[in-house]
């Protein structure tokens, strides 16, 4: 039986990535746009009075910052943000802040001007801190505070009135602490959840392939010895050419038990007629097809088994896929008297062939 393959989720599943929050989904994308729209109308509602070009440069400056920091943190995948990631991340919301602020200008300035920009700031270092980063989206804040209050401080109204303006920004990453403190045990449970989601799926997997196996062996089994074994009870006395065909019906179900690498209906015909012909075939399997995922290596065995077994005429043909870990997959021996070829299949999918000849004793009289 193959290996199942890796798939993408096995991928995630060892990394451990659990987005309990959900922020790389498109709902959360969907909001993001929505406050977008709103920090416009909101900027141009509160600064209709401005008339400066360079202020309006400025604000929507800010606004293409805040949206490149908030876009990277969205799309970054893993179990934690990257620090090197988080940190440039902080600063583009620190600039995008205060380049927002200093765009506000003393004669035409509301208070309603600076919610979207800090709005802005907190949502990004709210997304850092949730991320696995919150000493980060902290000193984000300090320093977006600091700036604040010098820019209070540059206008005329004071530090502490300029500082204040941010001063919401601090419960929302006390909330998002919390969560994060939260979210931690809760993401390791669900990681364990779909470890055991995994596994329980490929352990069914497994167990459905292989009833459907030995389900296959049995109709073949009852299909093919059932008759024999009904002519037995009945009393039935076989001909030479009856016994024949039943040690060859024998035969091929050992084969199904003993080598299912080689099975196959093309395999199974050639078999049949080269042993009619008298030709003694073994066929072995000790599983090195088992970790072999490609499919074409087993399809080309199979056909050098079949072309072997339709020229021979006589002697005997060993097939036998080898134990895992060498360097060979496979190998045929035919063996027509003085002369044995050996056949070997690489695990890189080289043929090489062996020819010997093994001479001949004789006897004076």
């Amino acid at each position: 039986m193959m290996p199942r393959p890796q798939h993408s989720d096995d991928r995630d599943l060892d990394e451990a990535t659990v987005d309990v929050f959900g922020l790389g989904s498109s709902t959360v994308a969907r909001g993001l746009g929505v406050f977008a729209v709103v920090y416009t109308v909101v900027t141009v509602g509160a600064g209709w009075q401005i008339r400066s070009v360079q202020n309006w440069a400025g604000l929507v400056a800010g606004l293409m910052v805040f949206a490149v920091a908030t876009s990277i943190v969205q799309r970054t995948r893993g179990p934690r943000f990257p620090t090197s990631a988080a940190i440039p991340v902080t600063a583009m919301a620190v600039c995008g802040l205060t380049i927002s602020l200093w765009s506000l200008s003393a004669q035409t300035y509301l208070q309603l001007q600076t919610a979207p920009p800090v709005s802005a700031a907190t949502i990004v270092f709210t997304l850092v801190a949730i991320r696995g980063r919150p000493v980060v989206a902290w000193v984000g804040a300090l320093c977006g505070t600091v700036l604040a209050g010098l820019w209070g401080e540059s206008i005329g109204m004071g530090f502490v009135t300029g500082a204040g303006n941010t001063a919401f920004c601090y419960p929302v990453l006390v909330l998002a602490m919390l969560f994060v403190l939260m979210a931690r045990p809760l993401a390791e449970r669900i990681r364990v959840l779909r470890e055991r989601a995994v596994a329980q799926a490929a352990t069914d997997a497994a167990t459905a392939a292989a009833a459907a196996e030995r389900g296959r062996q049995l109709s073949r089994l009852g299909r093919r010895a059932r008759p024999i074994l009904g002519e037995i009870v009945d009393g039935h006395e076989f001909t030479v050419g009856e016994v024949a065909e039943v040690r060859l019906t024998e035969a091929q179900l050992r084969d199904g038990i003993r080598a299912p690498a080689w099975e196959s209906e093309p395999v199974r015909d050639a078999v049949w007629q080269a042993r009619r012909r008298g030709v003694s075939v073994l066929l072995l399997d000790d599983g090195a097809l088992n970790t072999t995922p490609e499919r074409d290596l087993v399809h080309r065995l199979r056909d050098v088994l079949v072309d072997e077994l339709r020229a021979v005429e006589g002697g005997q043909v060993t097939a036998r896929v080898l134990p895992p870990g060498r360097s060979l997959v496979a190998s045929i021996v035919v063996n027509t008297g003085p002369t044995i070829r050996r056949i070997e299949y690489g695990v890189c999918g080289v043929i090489s062939e062996h020819t010997a000849t093994v001479p001949v004793s004789t006897s004076d009289e």
